[in-house]
This record gives structure tokens, sequence and C-alpha cells, in this order.
């Protein structure tokens, strides 16, 4: 076992901030080699947890890695009370709620859904959580936001939740996944090329303050996202970082502001309409491409490091065997065009470009041309 959080709070000290008077600390971050159960357990015992625990997670990674959790925390006497998360919406979220009443903490193993699901429930019952990814498909690892399903939806909805005390990470676990997951957790990193300088039109046009700790977090997770994708091998451990460091940049400011911008409300579009075959971090990852260009047309601000700029993004997402084309995700033209048109309409108070330039149909189509995205 190693302990990966003393690395990531000196990323988090390399720069200050009005917004903290000191460094704040990480959740404990402990990279396993196919141990997890074994880690899991100490860290119980380390925080004095002898209640009911609450294990969460899918029919796929019950087999991959839950059971073999419950197994063992079974044979030294803990209480386990498992749910297996059939979707990221309200019901599974009330029934892990209900859970969490008589239990000490909860212990999500799975991907971005079963996370979501057990850090909403923590958050609403007040209880600890502890994070054990199975894949690195996402930047909501260590993350204090939940996208659910609300209300019989298909979209989900990004609301607060909890962060865990702790992320566990069995590299073993984390290789053996697909590698398109991964690729996909490269580029939700990525669109942070395009939601750092929406924030900074935020503070531009509405005065938001933009948390300089925060955002040298989310640099230093794209830094991470193009180290994985250009490096030789398949490196697990830099993604996790970039992905932790992200959730814990939403942490610093309390919302996805650092985090999620113009492309992911075009994400959220393309989700609503119910026909892409995409992961969340290809349709960000495209919507990025799309809206750096955007940027670069009306933003005097954008980057003056021309590998944040949308040819780059585009050229790494290539490198990495990723979606270079919304075809490639089953939507045709019209429904990006429709999706980039009605993305202001999800969340009409928060500042992008989107919102400042609120282009038109001949305007994304323009767009899209010029990406080569269609």
């Amino acid at each position: 076992m190693r302990d990966l959080t003393p690395e990531i709070e000196r990323v988090l000290a390399r720069t200050t901030c009005d917004c903290h008077a000191s460094p704040p600390r990480a959740p404990r971050v402990l990279l396993t080699e196919g141990d997890a159960a074994e880690v899991v357990l100490e860290l119980l015992r380390d925080h004095g947890l002898w209640k009911g625990v609450v294990l969460v997670y899918d029919e796929v990674t019950y087999s991959i890695l839950a059971s073999s959790v419950e197994k063992r925390l079974r044979s030294e006497g803990f209480e386990v009370l498992g749910h297996a998360v059939t979707g990221a919406d309200e019901r599974n979220v009330e029934a892990v709620e209900s859970l969490m009443a008589g239990a000490g903490l909860g212990v999500a193993i799975g991907g971005g859904t079963v996370i979501d699901v057990c850090k909403l429930a923590a958050h609403r019952s007040r209880k600890p959580f502890v994070s054990v990814p199975t894949t690195l498909s996402h930047d909501g690892i260590a993350s204090p936001v939940a996208s659910i399903a609300f209300r019989g939806r298909k979209h989900r909805a990004s609301v607060a939740a909890t962060g865990p005390i702790s992320v566990v990470a069995d590299l073993s676990v984390l290789r053996s996944s697909p590698r398109r997951l991964k690729v996909a957790g490269a580029g939700d990193l990525l669109a942070k090329v395009t939601a750092l300088k929406d924030w900074e039109l935020g503070a531009l046009h509405s005065g938001e303050v933009v948390c300089e700790r925060a955002y040298a977090a989310e640099l230093e997770a794209i830094r991470c996202a193009e180290e994985f994708v250009v490096g030789a091998t398949d490196d697990v451990e830099v993604l996790l970082r970039g992905l932790i460091l992200s959730g814990i940049a939403m942490s610093l400011v309390g919302s996805s502001r650092p985090a999620s911008g113009s492309e992911h409300l075009i994400s959220h579009q393309i989700d609503a309409l119910g026909k892409s075959r995409g992961l969340h971090g290809e349709q960000v990852a495209l919507a990025t491409v799309l809206m750096a260009r955007y940027h670069e047309s009306l933003n005097g601000r954008w980057w003056r490091d021309p590998r944040l700029g949308w040819r780059s993004v585009r050229g790494l997402l290539e490198a990495a065997g990723a979606p270079t084309s919304f075809r490639d995700l089953n939507l045709e033209r019209e429904d990006v065009v429709e999706a980039v048109v009605r993305a202001p309409e999800i969340r009409p108070e928060r500042v992008t470009i989107l919102h400042i330039g609120r282009p038109g149909r001949e305007e994304v189509e323009r767009l899209l041309d010029e990406t080569g995205l269609m």
C-alpha cells in the first residue's frame, strides 16, 4: 500500500489563494495492488468504525471487487448492507440513504454511477463514505458533486454532495479496465481547457471569484491528461492523480465550476436527446474542441499557450484513439446543433461563452465545419 496524499497536497500547496488561509487537507488516497479489501478494512479500523457498512456496487463491480470486500469485512464481524445500483437516479439514492441510517459509513465500489449514488446518499444522511473506483472514466472519484436523474427524467442534473474521506485505488483493477474508459477519463480532464476559461468569463461578467488554487489544480489535471495520452505506457496512476485533483478543485469552491463549463452543458443536452452512444468523457471532450474554437473567435482572453488550443485538444483525442467526430457517437449534425443552441437553458445562472455569445444555428454549423467534428 502507498499513500498518494502527500503528493496531492504538495501540488495544492504550490499555489496560494485568498479563499483559503492554508492548503486544504486532501482526502486520503491509498494505492494498492490486488489488496483493496485489506486496505478498506484498515481504513475502517483507523476511523474507529465498527457499525454497519453500506456497500454500494453494480452487477459488474460486485464480481470484480465488491464481493471480496464484502467477504473480508464480514469475516471481521462487520455487518455489511449491500445495494446493487441499477442507475444514477433518485430511487437508487433513496435506497442507499435508507441503508445509511443504520450504518457507520458507505463504501462505493464502481464507476461514476455507483460513486455518484453513494456520495449523494452519504451527503443526505450525513455519513462519511469511501470511494473505491474500478474505472477512471470520470472526475467524480473525489468530487463533492453528484450527477443524478431526478423525477423520472433521462438526463442527469449536477447537485451538491459529499466528497469521500478516502479513495482506495487498486491499480491492478484500474489497469485491467477497458482502455476506452480510461481515455474517456482523460477526455473529462481535457474539458477543463474550456471550463476554466468559462470560469474567467464568470469573473469578468458577473463578479465570480476565481480560486487560484482550484484553478492551478485543474491546470495540473490537464497536464496529467496530456501525460497519460502521450506517455509510452498506460499509466493509470498519472490519470488517477489528475482526476482526484479535479475533484479537489471542486471541493475548494463547493461546486463544479472549475471543472464544468459550456462543454458540459452541451453534453447534458446530448444526454437529453437519448441518442448518443458516447461516454460522458467522450462527449465533453468533443464539445471542448467545439467550444475552444468558439472561445478563440469571441474571447480575447483565450489561452496564450498553443497546447491548450482546439487543434491541440483534437490532436490529443486522435492520439488517444478517442472519438474525433460526433458521428462516432451516433449523433447527426442537427442533434449537435440543437444541443449547442439549447445548452444555456440547463444552467441559465452560470456564465459561459454560450451565455455571452448565444450562437445561432448557422454559427454552430460553421464551428462544426471548421473543427471537422461532423
